[in-house]
């Protein structure tokens, strides 16, 4: 009886609601306020192999309320909301109903103290655990934010701007009994000052975070990361003669992480300079020197901020680094600029002491080609190392086109490299990329296509590449239909954190092996639109991935599959809907079957302006 008064309650609002008059813009006071948005009663029903099966008349829909008070750079805010929102009933892509809200206000903004304020929250959204190139693993879940920025700026005096950022979310991917968390905070100010013509800035920056890495992606029982991170730092510049300038800068940098019980702290001091002078408008001269007291917390601190822990290695072991370099330019046309360097590089690492010579230069040309812009740079670089007394060779080059041919706009580009330094002298990287694409118009006929592939991997260790491959193709006949497709495939080592796997950040001989993440998969997707009369759209998408990840001693292999149909038809201020989604996800390493969930949705919305 009760679930019966409960659908007649909803019945009779939305049918009241829709026959609302739409109001005119309202003034209260000093508040200049709009209010406008979609209220959506239908019928929902979400059934799964994992879950309950639910069929209600709801009663969703979104709001956006803004406005400002006395004076829109006095104060000003903006708020909207969403109820019951998927994939099923609009574009919002959940596929089960989402609820949240987002809130912003700016004050002062006509001043020199503005500041803002902005707040998020979300229910049973749908989320995504990153795989590099290949289609996310959907998890759902809630999540918040918060953050509060001021600054103020006054003639004569130093400028100061403070922000403050937090948040949280959980999660649980689907087709596992794994549960995933999110937590961070950051604090960042900034100071800037100039006196006598130098030009100074301060800035102390801290922050933190904590996960737990689902068991499916960590290979552990149990994974929890905490980091805890601060930097402060000064920095001063000035004018030279013969149009120069001279910087320099000196940081600070702390960190202390734990991951399964292994910690490491530290902190890394960084020195940075740098002046160049134009003796002439086609001539330049510059030198630099940068120095670092801590080289393998500098290692350390990458992995660190891609979400990931170095345990059991060694930071307070003495290490450092020391880099100075000389560049000359010179631009004998507007179109080829030309440079050669000079470069010594000094670092001690794991109780040895290394050192690099390096000499080089570099030319840049551009120009018109065959109706189309035509670039390209080549860098050339001879490196010899003191300890071994080895000589490489190392270059890279990059090329992009741009032009119409017989009708067909086309654009490519390509890059490679071998030999190129890392941040450790001992390890040089190689790698090459391309992509291009072609389109043309034939009326309202419009068609496209593109590729792209990428590859990157450390010389001289096997083992440590990774690699992807995209397609794309595109047919439309406006208004009529539009059919896109894609496919993509990636493999390599990637670092398992709270938000996704990571490309790996430094070298896999630094980073322990039991770390590290192997993955491999591919994905395509197909998707059908059409609007075969005024205000009548239907939608279609299909897409599927198949990977492969080895994370310790968990191998599993992977299968995501997800379809999306969307009918809408506008008639005035209503829109007659109706959708369907389905997901069916699943993973061998987790010792659960694969879940299908599906949702499905009749309704009708209506637009209005409130106010």
């Amino acid at each position: 009886m009760a679930g019966s008064l409960r659908v007649a309650w909803l019945v009779q609002a939305g049918l009241l609601l829709l026959a609302w008059p739409v109001a005119a813009q309202v003034k209260f006071g000093e508040f200049s306020t709009d209010l406008s948005g979609t209220i959506s009663p239908g019928y929902s029903a979400t059934y799964g192999n994992m879950t309950s099966s639910t069929h209600n008349w709801i009663l969703g829909g979104a709001a956006d309320f803004s406005g400002s008070f006395y004076n829109p750079n006095f104060l000003s805010f903006d708020a909207s909301f969403y109820l019951n929102q998927s994939r099923a009933n609009s574009n919002f892509q959940s596929i089960s109903n989402a609820s949240g809200a987002n809130v912003s206000a700016n004050i002062f903004g006509g001043t020199r103290f503005p500041g803002s304020v902005s707040y998020s929250k979300a229910y049973n959204s749908e989320g995504n655990y990153s795989v590099p190139g290949l289609a996310d693993y959907v998890t759902h879940g809630n999540s918040d934010t918060f953050g509060v920025n001021w600054s103020e700026s006054l003639p004569d005096a130093p400028s100061f701007s403070a922000g403050y950022q937090m948040g949280s979310s959980t999660y649980s991917v689907y087709g596992t009994n794994d549960q995933g968390k999110n937590a961070f905070h950051s604090l960042n100010l900034h100071s800037a000052y100039k006196w006598e013509g130098f030009n100074m800035g301060a800035y102390y920056a801290k922050g933190g975070g904590h996960s737990l890495i689902p068991q499916v992606v960590a290979g552990q029982q149990v994974t929890e990361m905490h980091s805890d991170n601060s930097a402060y730092g000064f920095n001063v510049s000035h004018l030279l003669p013969l149009q120069g300038s001279v910087s320099a800068g000196i940081n600070r940098t702390n960190w202390n992480s734990d991951y399964l019980g292994f910690s490491s702290s530290g902190s890394i001091d960084t020195i940075n300079s740098l002046a160049a002078v134009h003796p002439i408008n086609s001539v330049s001269l510059s030198a630099s020197a940068n120095y670092s007291d801590n080289l393998s917390g500098q290692l350390i601190q990458s992995v660190v901020a891609s979400g990931g822990v170095v345990p059991g290695f060694n930071s307070n072991q003495t290490s450092n680094s020391l880099d100075l370099m000389g560049v000359a330019s010179y631009t004998p046309a507007p179109n080829l600029q030309t440079s050669a360097f000079v470069e010594r590089r000094t670092q001690n690492f794991l109780g040895e002491t290394y050192g690099v010579n390096s000499y080089g230069g570099s030319v840049v040309y551009a120009h018109t080609l065959l109706d189309g812009t035509f670039n390209a740079a080549l860098t050339v670089t001879e490196n010899s190392a003191d300890k071994t007394g080895e000589d490489t060779l190392g270059f890279s080059t990059t090329e992009n086109y741009s032009s119409e041919v017989l009708g067909w706009h086309v654009n490519g580009s390509f890059s490679y490299a071998q030999n190129v330094q890392t941040l450790l002298v001992t390890y040089m990287n190689s790698y090459y990329n391309y992509s291009g694409n072609a389109r043309r118009r034939w009326g309202r006929l419009n068609v496209g296509v593109g590729a792209g592939a990428a590859r990157t991997g450390l010389t001289q260790e096997a083992g440590t590449a990774n690699s992807s491959q995209s397609y794309n193709a595109s047919l439309g006949y406006s208004p009529w239909f539009t059919a896109t497709g894609s496919y993509s495939k990636s493999d390599g080592q990637a670092l398992a954190t709270g938000t996704g796997l990571v490309p790996v950040p430094v070298p896999s001989p630094v980073l322990p092996s039991n770390l590290v993440s192997l993955f491999g998969g591919n994905s395509y997707s197909f998707g059908l639109s059409s609007t075969p009369a005024k205000r009548f759209t239907i939608a279609a998408a299909y897409a599927k991935s198949t990977s492969n990840t080895t994370i310790g001693s968990l191998a599993s292999a992977n299968n995501n599959d997800q379809y999306n149909a969307l009918l809408q038809y506008q008639f005035r201020k209503l829109n007659f809907t109706s959708g369907y989604a389905r997901l069916d996800q699943g993973f061998s390493g987790s010792g659960t079957p694969p879940e299908t969930i599906s949702s499905f949705y009749m309704g009708v919305s209506r637009w209005f302006n409130f106010f």
